[in-house]
């Protein structure tokens, strides 16, 4: 055999395989691909197969690729071309029709639909599609004549699966879940373990929140087929109404993959996905992904809250800034707290906030809607100006937002607001110190008791709501000590019943030793008080000896037991200042 014989034989047989290749695949396969969003493996299949046998049947296939891809101009020419090849095939007159619905023209649509039934009325793939073609769009559609054509199509082919999915999603348009469930059930005696019809029940199953059969019949979808991409995507809708994340974010990745789809309006539902699992790294991937393809300015709140979250604070301020600006109709409380925040975020003082950080999150939670949220704003900026030793701000900020939702405020909110009331008091120390209510030495006396006054009601919430917790008890003996004249506070024992339930439950605590440095003063006001003003010189014996067992080398301990040096004249001894 010479050489070009040889090379025009191996020419014939690749030729041969390529084309066995591209048969091996059917417009069955097609369809599935079409079923399980894979619409890009869809498309490639449909125009090998019109390619390799130019037939009336692959250029209709081929068209409805385009039309479940909304391509309605691409589908028109393919359908033309298709009657070029066979002025007698419905198919393609019924695709023809279809065009015009999507484009809004019902007459014409009606006049193609009409002449192909009256030709082919017992063909059931022609009445099939034509009664699909009245599902397809949201404002062309028209269930009742949906319904009549594919009652007409499975009473020719029983057989037919796709028409009871069909005749389920037109019973769906009239928001008939029952009978609708029941025609995706008879797609599966049609064809058993059919994941379409699968997924379209747990769809209706969906709507109607019964989520346990949704899941169910989701899982019975991916059973029959793992590549079945639509049940990952119903699943994540199905997690994320559960507050499942994670849960959602991974179904989605796997509706990602399982389709290949490269939707930008795919991508971005994936990015927000993954932005309620807290991936922020992901989301601002997939935004990445879609820049430039989509316009949408909610990818700029997404971007901003995402960069805050990984800190990068300018990128964060530039998109939400950016936002604010293009969307002002859109904008919510939380954009001006993550704008805040990032602020915050970049602060360079040693405060540990920016100014207008602070100013952008009080914004923000006055512009909420939800008074729970505001409120727990509020006690963020409160933690905020309390760790900058801001204390005066620090008490103003969780004063209001415990009056923003008092009925869910905690001991712990109440605590910190009781906290910075007592430290602001504390701060002022001279006259103008702080503000200009503190003008003068009397001025400060009169507003620094007021402070700890207020500090010691606040204790007392705290004590209410945690009766067993020793610390509610040391700061209101605290407050009330700083209130008044410390040496009028010990003879009086005005404290003194407060230090008494700090010592009871410290020590029934079974680690008294973590409120040693409390314990401390407790025992050393309450010998004093029992001392000098009970003369119960047993019980501050006691006391003495309490103190000293904590504090080895406390030296008025040791002088009141007669350890150390004699007691001072008059045998009274002024606590220290606490």
């Amino acid at each position: 055999m010479n050489r070009n014989m040889k090379l025009k034989l191996a020419a014939f047989v690749f030729g041969l395989l390529a084309f066995v290749g591209v048969q091996a695949q059917t417009v069955q396969d097609g369809l599935a691909l079409i079923h399980g969003e894979r619409y890009n493996e869809a498309g490639e299949l449909f125009k090998k197969l019109a390619e390799s046998s130019n037939s009336a049947d692959n250029q209709y296939y081929l068209g409805y690729y385009y039309l479940k891809t909304n391509q309605l101009d691409e589908a028109q020419k393919a359908f033309e071309k298709g009657l070029t090849i066979d002025d007698k095939s419905y198919l393609n007159q019924v695709g023809l029709g279809t065009v015009a619905l999507g484009k809004g023209d019902r007459t014409k649509a009606k006049e193609l639909f009409d002449q192909a039934e009256k030709k082919k009325g017992k063909d059931a793939e022609v009445l099939f599609r034509i009664g699909e073609a009245y599902t397809l769009f949201e404002k062309q559609n028209d269930p009742a004549e949906a319904i009549r054509l594919l009652d007409l199509a499975v009473k020719r082919d029983k057989d037919l699966a796709d028409a009871y999915i069909a005749k389920g999603d037109a019973l769906m348009l009239r928001n008939e879940g029952g009978p609708a469930a029941t025609a995706y059930e008879y797609a599966l005696t049609a064809k058993p373990n059919y994941p379409v019809a699968y997924n379209s029940i747990g769809q209706i199953y969906l709507r109607g929140k019964n989520y346990n059969l949704a899941l169910e019949n989701y899982k019975k979808a991916i059973e029959a087929d793992a590549n079945f991409a639509p049940a990952y995507k119903d699943l994540a809708e199905l997690y994320f109404f559960a507050q499942k994340y994670k849960q959602a974010a991974e179904n989605f990745d796997l509706y990602i993959q399982k389709s290949g789809t490269t939707d930008p309006e795919m991508k971005l539902r994936a990015a927000q996905f993954a932005f309620t699992a807290d991936d922020y790294a992901k989301s601002l991937q997939l935004l990445e992904d879609i820049k430039g393809k989509i316009n949408n300015p909610i990818t700029l709140r997404m971007y901003g809250w995402s960069y805050f979250k990984t800190n990068q604070p300018d990128q964060a301020i530039q998109n939400l800034n950016e936002f604010i600006k293009v969307a002002p109709d859109k904008v919510i409380g939380d954009d001006y707290k993550y704008l805040g925040r990032a602020y915050n975020q970049k602060a360079t003082t040693g405060t540990g906030y920016d100014s207008t950080g602070m100013s952008y999150i009080m914004k923000g939670a006055d512009m909420d809607t939800s008074k729970t949220e505001a409120a727990a704003t509020y006690k963020e900026l409160g933690g905020l100006f309390y760790a900058a030793k801001d204390y005066q701000n620090a008490a103003t900020a969780y004063e209001k937002g415990i009056a923003l939702d008092t009925a869910k405020a905690t001991a712990n909110d109440y605590y910190y607001e009781g906290l910075a009331n007592f430290q602001y008091a504390g701060s002022i120390t001279a006259p103008g110190a702080a503000d200009a209510n503190f003008a003068d030495s009397a001025t400060i006396a009169n507003n620094k008791k007021a402070l700890y006054m207020k500090s010691d009601s606040i204790f007392t919430t705290v004590t209410q709501k945690l009766p067993d917790w020793p610390y509610g008890y040391y700061w209101r003996a605290s407050s009330l000590y700083n209130a008044y004249d410390r040496t009028e506070n010990v003879e009086k024992g005005i404290s003194a019943p407060h230090y008494q339930k700090l010592i009871e439950l410290a020590e029934k605590d079974p680690d008294p030793s973590k409120y040693k440095n409390y314990l401390k003063i407790a025992y050393n006001y309450l010998a004093l008080y029992s001392q000098n003003t009970l003369s119960d010189n047993a019980k501050a014996k006691e006391y003495w000896e309490k103190l000293l067992k904590i504090d080895p080398d406390n030296a008025t301990a040791k002088e009141a037991l007669g350890i150390a040096i004699a007691p001072a004249a008059g045998g009274k001894t002024a606590p220290k200042k606490q």
